[in-house]
């Protein structure tokens, strides 16, 4: 069996999915997998490829601001991922987040609120892809007649809470109500912090947008976070395909040695709730129905939260979010079934417990009727969408 080597990033919100990503085409290719944290040093990797005699490598340098040397890996067939491209020479294989996409997805979901105002705040040091997402925001604004306010602060070395200091000066100053895009989950959480601490209402005096939707920064954040999830798991079956064409014609390759891969979908969370009339029984509904969705919540339950007649409480959520409270479980399930289906290791039988079903035929018939295809053909064009023709 062919071994390939898989290098880790230090980031921890997206390794996960680009890892399942390149297993799902190693396990097409019959490779092994070796994964190795981080890029050891010229002397470490040389005793490394001896050990193990890979076909090739994927090096992942994630969120970080590290940079690789290819000439490090010698004759083997490396494509790196996420990797800032103008760090690389010319000709080397690799496969980028589009950040451009996904901060056009960000002020979508933005402008389709009711603020008049945005701003962006990028990461706190200097990231290429920080960069590519505040131009990419700030275009799409300009294009729909609007402008944005781009906080200017960075981290200072000696000062650590300079930062948060200058944050809060700039979210208290922001002409309310202000939709905020934020560069990535890490960053949304200190805006949120500094509203909290400035006494800035979320989401009635600013909506907050982040990146990379990584639950353990999203789900526990006060309010939770809306964030834009890129297609993390595409991209390791980009940089697995593009290692395998890059293994089969070494020198002869003529195809583009740059791919891109781009964004999932929002995850919407409090941060953003936007409603048709502000009631905060229903924001706090829906934040109910988005926790507990999955594990068996009823309609009843939920409506059982206001302090109202049940009733009335439906004509409340139906106003503010122009859908019943079933129907808003029932969705959240949806999205559930089909981001389990996205995994082909996920079997189907178990679905039905994950989602909040009563058995696995329930599922089946509900899911066949909101999409109009049953569930094994929904995954088979799922995986066609996610893995190209190379």
């Amino acid at each position: 069996m062919d071994t390939v080597l898989y290098f880790h990033s230090q980031s921890k919100t997206s390794s996960g999915d680009k890892l399942a990503g390149v297993q799902e085409i190693a396990e097409k290719c019959g490779w092994l997998v070796q994964t190795v944290d981080g890029v050891p040093d010229g002397k470490r990797l040389k005793a490394l490829i001896e050990f193990w005699n890979p076909v090739g490598a994927i090096v992942e340098c994630g969120g970080s601001g590290a940079t690789v040397n290819p000439s490090v890996f010698g004759p083997l067939p490396v494509v790196f991922l996420d990797h800032d491209p103008s760090c690389l020479p010319k000709g080397a294989f690799s496969v980028v987040h589009d950040s451009t996409a996904t901060a056009q997805m960000a002020a979508k979901e933005l402008m389709r609120g009711n603020a008049e105002s945005f701003a962006f705040v990028p990461y706190p040091e200097r990231r290429f892809w920080s960069e590519q997402r505040e131009r990419g925001f700030t275009d799409a604004l300009s294009l729909n007649g609007r402008t944005c306010r781009v906080f200017a602060g960075r981290k200072s070395p000696t000062d650590p809470t300079q930062y948060q200091r200058e944050l809060r000066s700039f979210v208290e100053k922001l002409p309310k109500p202000c939709s905020v895009f934020a560069a990535n989950d890490k960053t949304a959480a200190e805006v949120l912090t500094a509203a909290a601490f400035a006494g800035v209402r979320v989401p009635e005096d600013i909506a907050v947008v982040g990146v990379d939707d990584a639950e353990d920064i999203c789900e526990h954040t006060s309010p939770t976070l809306t964030s834009v999830r890129p297609d993390f798991r595409r991209g390791g079956c980009l940089a697995a395909l593009l290692l395998v064409a890059r293994i089969r014609d070494r020198a002869s390759f003529r195809g583009p040695r740059q791919r891109t891969f781009g964004p999932l979908q929002v995850v919407r969370r409090a941060s953003t709730r936007m409603l048709a009339s502000h009631d905060r029984a229903v924001s706090d509904a829906l934040e109910l129905i988005r926790r507990k969705a999955c594990r068996g919540l009823t309609a009843r339950e939920v409506l059982s939260k206001f302090p109202c007649a049940r009733r009335q409480a439906e004509m409340r959520f139906r106003k503010a979010t122009g859908r019943s409270v079933l129907d808003e479980i029932l969705s959240v399930r949806l999205d559930r079934a089909k981001t389990l289906l996205e995994d082909p290791r996920q079997s189907l039988k178990p679905m039905a417990d994950f989602c909040g079903f009563r058995n696995e035929n329930s599922m089946r018939k509900f899911f066949k009727r909101l999409t109009g295809m049953s569930m094994s053909e929904w995954r088979r064009e799922s995986s066609a969408r996610r893995i190209p023709a190379h």
